[in-house]
């Protein structure tokens, strides 16, 4: 199995967000793709599965949080709703007529992962992001800003159902990031 990286670089991790709201690339259903990615740590096959009800209320306002179940862990994950994340939704809702089935329809039933590929890695080839950058880029990229950030190693474990911190760590590609750190950091003047 090939190898995926997080997006390292903040500036980055934007200019992604909104490549598909530039004119010239403009797609809202792609740029949702990829905010739901980057905005809930979901694996791609359940968010390609995600349906209208799972993110709009009865009264077609966007949902708190969303819950999913996992297709690879039957379990249930329930992730809340940030404002830009609310916002992309939104915008995406009120271009749809048809909010009763998947958000992203594919050719028969939802979109499929393949072209999921397509639209992240044509965003990530256009802007020269460096790296192994897939969909699972995505899901790691969220903890990997958030182990950046400071947030607790349980909370990180928890995140993607890991069992230590360890594989967590390997998961995020931290150990690279420590061992970088350790060496820019080394010094023999005092």
């Amino acid at each position: 199995m090939k190898m995926t990286d997080p997006i390292k670089n903040k500036k980055d991790v934007n200019r992604l967000l909104n490549y598909y709201l530039t004119e010239e690339n403009f797609n809202l259903r792609n740029h949702l793709l990829i905010t739901v990615g980057l905005f809930t740590a979901f694996r791609i096959s359940d968010i390609l599965s995600m349906r209208w009800s799972d993110v709009l209320n009865d009264d077609g306002m966007v949902v708190d949080m969303i819950t999913i179940r996992e297709k690879k862990t039957k379990k249930y994950n329930s992730v809340y709703v940030n404002k830009t994340l609310e916002t992309a939704i939104a915008q995406f809702a009120t271009e749809e007529d048809d909010k009763t089935g998947f958000i992203f329809k594919g050719r028969s039933g939802c979109l499929h992962r393949t072209q999921a590929y397509r639209i992240v890695k044509k965003a990530v080839d256009a802007l020269k992001i460096r790296g192994r950058i897939s969909c699972h880029s995505l899901r790691k990229t969220v903890g990997y800003h958030l182990y950046l950030k400071g947030e607790s190693q349980v909370l990180l474990m928890k995140i993607y159902n890991h069992s230590t911190f360890e594989i967590t760590k390997r998961y995020l590609c931290i150990d690279q990031l420590e061992k970088d750190k350790a060496f820019s950091d080394l010094s023999y003047v005092y």
